[in-house]
């Protein structure tokens, strides 16, 4: 059976909301860390993210390590510049509070 590239583009279509709602609900946890966190950026942790995110892809039937290493480089990146804006913010309203 041959599946139609429209049901297959509905699948993708479907997954991408819910990558997209993942995403979302991982920089809202990141965000909860900025008042948390003594120093911006913990790279031992990027690296065990890393290491993690290898480790599974390479045991999903083979996935490409180095995609999945890409992708998450780039939300690793995304969420740093999102934590640095934060802090930015928080330090404006402490400033502000004195």
């Amino acid at each position: 059976m041959t599946a139609s590239i429209s049901g297959i583009r509905r699948k993708v279509d479907a997954l991408d909301r819910r990558i997209a709602d993942l995403l979302v609900a991982r920089l809202r946890l990141l965000e909860a860390l900025v008042p948390l966190k003594l120093r911006p950026r913990d790279r031992r942790r990027e690296q065990e993210v890393l290491s993690r995110v290898s480790s599974r892809a390479r045991g999903l039937h083979g996935s490409d390590a180095r995609f999945l290493r890409a992708v998450y480089r780039e939300i690793i990146r995304q969420c740093l510049a999102r934590q640095k804006s934060g802090r930015a913010r928080l330090r404006r309203l402490l400033s502000r509070a004195r």
